[in-house]
């Protein structure tokens, strides 16, 4: 009877162990804190605005990284409020740190200081130094010729650009049509926004 008593102690103390060990090996909650639909940032300079971020859905995370999982959208102006380009992407994900936009998944820029489009699978945007790159493979529509290569870094108005790898052009004997000035609509009166919590 007393072996019997002192084998239910071992084991009680047994199961607290492995209870102990379970919290201990559980994993920290690293998933985003806050859930916005239809967002919109706007990036000012001397109360001028020069850029405005547009998607459907963000989700922010505790260290001030932002995810745009379902698109987004982005207008850039000149300093008299004329729009100088836009680009669009599938998804997008920005490190606050680096202060660094990673645009993705049928990426397209469309510039109208000089009218043309650029075409890739991932490009970066760095607002501080207000440029667009990427090492990806890209294709660059004007109106008398398409140029294609490997990398690329170039202004984020399109004014100007470098394909680091040509890879071929080819020039069009009737001019090609660049697509005029979108509309891009989406509504930001009715953002909606939820805190998420970690699961236990």
């Amino acid at each position: 009877m007393k072996y019997f008593h002192l084998s239910l102690i071992f084991l009680l103390i047994q199961a607290c162990s492995s209870g102990l060990e379970k919290k201990q090996n559980f994993e920290e909650y690293t998933g985003p804190i806050m859930e916005a639909d239809t967002v919109q940032i706007i990036y000012s300079d001397s109360a001028v605005v020069r850029v405005i971020v547009k998607a459907s859905k963000q989700y922010e995370y505790e260290n001030g990284d932002r995810e745009f999982p379902n698109d987004i959208y982005i207008e850039f102006y000149e300093a008299d409020g004329t729009m100088s380009s836009t680009l669009e992407a599938n998804s997008a994900y920005y490190t606050k740190e680096k202060d660094l936009y990673k645009a993705e998944g049928d990426v397209e820029v469309i510039g109208y200081v000089d009218p043309r489009k650029m075409n890739s699978e991932e490009l970066y945007w760095e607002p501080q130094k207000e440029e667009i790159y990427t090492d990806k493979f890209v294709r660059i529509q004007s109106e008398d010729q398409i140029s294609t290569g490997t990398g690329l870094v170039a202004k984020q108005d399109f004014s100007s650009y470098r394909i680091l790898n040509p890879s071929g052009t080819i020039y069009l004997e009737e001019d090609s049509t660049v697509q005029e000035k979108p509309n891009k609509q989406i509504k930001t009166d009715t953002t909606k926004k939820k805190k998420i919590e970690p699961l236990n």
